[in-house]
């Protein structure tokens, strides 16, 4: 596991979706990277206050 030193350097989004602790933690959530990813782009349109699509299917920790 690559240990990430925040004072030094900002890893970027590929970067942490990449690290290997995060595949069992996308795993048990029953994402992936690019569902994770579309997620966070979301996520950071809404406190950004920048209207984004609606997702096409129900996100994974959302109720059925």
């Amino acid at each position: 596991m690559r240990r990430w030193k925040m004072s030094e350097v900002e890893p970027s989004l590929d970067d942490l979706l990449d690290d290997e602790i995060m595949i069992p933690v996308m795993r048990s959530a029953g994402v992936d990277a690019a569902q994770l990813r579309a997620e966070l782009k979301r996520a950071a349109g809404r406190l950004g206050g920048v209207k984004t699509k609606p997702p096409s299917s129900s996100c994974c920790w959302a109720p059925a």
